[in-house]
């Protein structure tokens, strides 16, 4: 086992730095390999030429199934997300608020899921079914993984669009032989928490004409709530103490509904009976409610098959199937105070939560029109009440899924195998059914509250009492105002043909010139139905409208091999691509070089052009509305000033809208507001990128087995298609004199967002419209550590050492409404973008058994919307997690088992994070995990 476990090293170091000519001598024993007339020849990730050598410009980062086996994940987005490169938002179980909900998503460099591609042996895989061209990662057949390509540069010269950040590539093992059962478990130590199963079998037989592999796996994620744990059990605030000082405060337990008025926010005291004003304590809090770590259950099976029709023709077949269900759970909703009127953008239904004076349960027997003298108005005012239906038990969100994908193909070789062919057609479907469970209704709330209204409406089953305790409303006026079940439907088809040719010309000094051409043609569909509540935007989960819509695209490529010298290389590759869409016609190109100053110092650079089409949900979707939480640069704004954390023009916008800025001004840090994305008014384009790596590989003769490279890359990505944050907006128009800055326009007031005194002064709603508005550049370094050395201690044989980080230089993001806004060590709700990442690895072998310790950091990362003055700590601390795992392989049984977090590491609190007080898709949210692993193969 510790040779097999070498010779992988000697590969995997390869492809991270670029080539294996160093190494192979040093680490493999000439008995391992093949001579040199039989070595096979074969492609990496990033090129369509199959070379006897490794070599390549651009990095690559490479893992096998051994390594996920020490990691201990449960699933490989898990594992994925922990590699430094992956940054900002990563999708996976313990996403339980969120867009595209049971899925598993990746982001390379932070630029987004739908610019990192996802190929499975170098094919393009089908986005999943909402149509934003992203891949969900529990379609890939796990049992089956061998190997998994990280490619670290842009790549859409080779694999067309969507490769802007990079690639990941899953290998799958389409050689196994025999057959292998295998288990798996894992659980937090904490009473179990958090626990994952799964089992699968796999079979292989080959033949003197062929091979088939087949594999059936089940996997399973067990719900975790957040009351389970300390950390998100409560709903952390920043608040104002009585020496001046701020600390972080929980949300409160109580049964009171606030009343929100023109004059303040107060309660019904509970004990008392009697109107005061409301206080922090009082806030519900919905944490202990909502989900963790969310359930997922997955099967899959998956059949891979080649058969050699003649002496050089080939055929292949890989099959594969994945059902998932899933779950999210979220606290009850709400009669919240959005905005005066509601009016939602099909039917014109108009909502509020005012309550009239003529309902009996009003303790105060006045309304919008009459003077409030007992609580201090000097005016006509309101009452409106924001209460939860907790009587429904909580908003639940369900999924299930179904994905296939089928290749077939050909492959062969011409002219006494100097010119290779190879031809294939594949065509995935993936379907979703999207279930939603007590959503409140917009256009009953105010029917139940009003006597009138109720009378009016056979259904209504009586009059509301807003004001009454947690747990009086009945079933029957439950049923009326929250929703049942409501079926959203998604649906996507891909076909995809696909026919590549390469072989070798001439001789220069360094070897034979190689080169690849070929051509693809792809179709995509989809489509959305949503249920007609939402359609009509009669819930408090927004409005969606139907999508459907469809693209095709035809494209060649061409790309050369160039070995100038014998210590240099150059490769050059593009590709031209036309749509029958607005994208219209592209042109990239890529170029890079390779270069070996002497037999231990090596430099490498590329230089890419890149584009991403707009998917089908950018080109065909409708407006798209939603309530995001408005952070506010006006509460404690004298303090603010003071510390410099706002403006002098902020500070006086604050004054002009009539908010009170002084540390006695009314509690509130954050507002729900809504936010519309109108459909794009402007064909969309392609985004355009440009990518460049430059960097030394440094493997020392004195030193054998150590391996040192540094990369620099920059990524500038052109013609962004989205829209801007809300908060970006917020702030940077109450950041400009007299709100005459464009982020201003957006507002519903002329006179700035905080401009609607009748309801609180509050932020106000806004709408920007979808469309090529955006740059996005990002810059950093990379940086990997290995050595391998066998040692004669024993039992122990050798050991390995490693160290893999990445350093972010700088994450601009840039809008025309915005500016220019650096994320590079900052954290806002579901982003995190630390400035370092990193993980070590030192591990012992020996002849059967592997022994390895991990140390995984996360750097600190300051809350953008959050300031000194406002907050106990606006710093996601850095934070370090400790692991170990060990593997013991006997005849043909091999066991692994580990500890994750041995220390127990809570992940770090920060001001915005929008779930759990924190970034669960950045950090551990599990804690002291455990984990095994048993492998039976004959």
């Amino acid at each position: 086992m510790h040779t097999k476990k070498r010779i992988y090293s000697a590969v995997r170091t390869a492809l991270v730095f670029g080539t294996a000519g160093a190494l192979t001598p040093t680490v493999i024993n000439a008995q391992d390999l093949q001579s040199e007339e039989n070595v096979e020849k074969i492609s990496v990730t990033g090129s369509r030429i199959a070379r006897s050598e490794f070599s390549s410009s651009s990095p690559i980062s490479s893992f096998d199934s051994g390594d996920l086996m020490q990691a201990g994940v449960a699933s490989i987005d898990e594992f994925l997300k922990d590699v430094p490169a992956f940054t900002g938002y990563q999708m996976g179980t313990s996403t339980n608020n969120g867009s595209d909900q049971g899925q598993k998503k990746i982001d390379l460099r932070g630029l987004g899921f739908n610019r990192t591609l996802v190929l499975i042996n170098g094919r393009r895989m089908i986005g999943d079914a909402s149509g934003d061209g992203a891949v969900d990662l529990n379609v890939v057949p796990q049992a089956l993984i061998k190997r998994v390509d990280v490619l670290k540069d842009g790549a859409s010269t080779i694999y067309g669009s969507d490769a802007l950040s990079g690639v990941v590539n899953f290998v799958l093992d389409d050689t196994f032989e025999g057959v292998e059962y295998g288990a798996n478990l894992g659980f937090g130590t904490e009473d179990r928490q958090a626990r994952d199963d799964g089992m699968y079998v796999k079979a292989g037989v080959a033949g003197d004409k062929g091979n088939i592999v087949l594999s059936l796996a089940y996997m399973n994620q067990e719900e975790m709530k957040q009351e389970e744990k300390d950390f998100a059990n409560q709903t952390l605030f920043p608040l104002l103490q009585s020496d001046g000082s701020f600390a972080l405060e929980p949300s409160g337990s109580s049964n009171s509904r606030r009343i929100r008025t023109s004059a303040g926010n107060y309660i019904v005291d509970a004990s008392s009976g009697q109107v005061r004003p409301f206080e922090s304590g009082d806030i519900y809090d919905y944490s202990p409610v909502n989900a963790l770590i969310t359930p997922n259950e997955r099967w899959q099976m998956a059949m891979l098959g080649k058969l050699e029709l003649t002496s050089n023709v080939t055929g292949y077949f890989e099959g594969t199937y994945t059902r998932r269900t899933s779950q999210q759970r979220l606290a009850p909703d709400a009669s919240f105070a959005v905005s005066p009127t509601v009016e939602t953008p099909n039917n014109g239904v108009q909502w509020n939560d005012y309550v009239p004076a003529n309902n009996p349960f009003n303790p105060f027997g006045v309304n919008g029109a009459d003077n409030w003298s007992l609580i201090g108005a000097d005016g006509p005012t309101s009452v409106r009440i924001n209460r939860r239906f907790v009587e429904s038990g909580g908003r639940l969100f369900r999924q299930s899924t179904d994905t296939y994908r089928m290749v077939a193909g050909l492959n062969g070789s011409l002219l006494n195998d100097t010119l290779f062919w190879d031809a294939s057609y594949s065509h995935s479907e993936t379907e979703t059914s999207d279930e939603t469970l007590n959503y409140g209704r917009f256009d009953r709330w105010a029917i139940a509250v009003d006597p009138d209204a109720c009378a009016s409406d056979s259904a209504c089953p009586g009059v509301l009492d807003p004001f009454s305790d947690y747990g009086n409303i009945s079933q029957e006026q439950m049923d009326y105002l929250t929703t049942g079940s409501l079926k959203d439907i998604y649906r996507g088809q891909m076909e995809l043909f696909t026919f590549n040719l390469s072989g070798e010309m001439f001789e220069l000094p360094g070897g034979y010139t190689g080169w690849a051409v070929g051509y693809e043609h792809r179709n995509e569909e989809g489509s959305f139905s949503p249920d007609e509540f939402i359609a009509n935007g009669l819930t408090t989960g927004g409005a969606s409208d139907p999508l459907s819509g469809s693209f095709s695209v035809d494209e060649v490529y061409g790309e050369l091999y160039l070995p100038v010298l014998e210590n240099l290389t150059v490769n050059a590759s593009a590709r031209y691509s036309d749509y029958n869409t607005s994208a219209g016609d592209s042109t990239t190109y890529k170029i890079g070089a390779d270069y070996a100053a002497t037999e231990e110092l090596r430099f490498r650079a590329s230089y890419a052009t890149g584009f991403r089409a707009p998917n089908i949900a950018e080109l065909n979707q409708g407006d798209q509305t939603d309530f995001p939480i408005i952070l506010s640069v006006c509460e404690f704004g004298d303090r603010k000033l003071a510390a410099g954390d706002i403006t002098q023009t902020m500070y006086d916008n604050c004054i002009q809208s009539g908010v009170d800025t002084t540390d006695a001004g009314e509690y509130g840090f954050a507002w729900q507001s809504t936010y519309t994305v109108a459909a794009p008014s402007d064909p969309l384009e392609p985004e355009e990128s440009k990518s460049q790596n430059i960097g030394l590989v440094y493997q020392p003769q004195w030193l054998e087995g150590f391996a040192f490279n540094i990369d620099y890359w920059k990524i500038e990505i052109d013609k962004v298609i989205g829209s801007p944050d809300m908060n970006d907006l917020y702030r940077q128009c109450m950041n400009s004199v007299n709100f005459e800055s464009v982020a201003c326009d957006p507002f519903d007031t002329s006179g700035g967002p905080h401009n609607t005194a009748e309801f609180g002064n509050f932020p106000t709603d806004a709408k920007t419209t979808l469309a090529n508005q955006g740059t996005l550049t990002t810059s950093g370094w990379d940086f990997d550590v290995a050595y391998d050395s066998p040692l004669d201690l024993g039992a122990v044989q050798g050991v390995s050492v490693s160290w893999s980080a990445t350093y972010l230089d700088s994450y601009e993001r840039d809008y025309p409404l915005t500016g220019t806004i650096e994320l590079a060590g900052t954290a806002n709700g579901f982003e995190v973008f630390p400035e370092w990442r990193w993980q070590s690895n030192i591990g012992i072998y020996g002849d059967g058994w592997t022994l390895d310790y991990k140390v995984r950091f996360i750097g600190e990362a300051t809350d953008r919307f959050a300031s000194a003055s406002s907050a106990a700590d606006v710093t996601a601390e850095q934070t370090i997690y400790h692991d170990i795992a060990a593997t013991y392989q006997w005849e043909n049984v091999t066991v692994s088992a580990g500890i994750n977090n041995i220390a127990d590491e809570a992940p770090p609190y920060f001001h915005s994070a929008f779930n759990a007080n924190t970034e669960p898709g950045t950090y551990d949210v599990i804690g002291r995990r455990l984990f095994s692993s048993v492998s039976v193969s004959f």
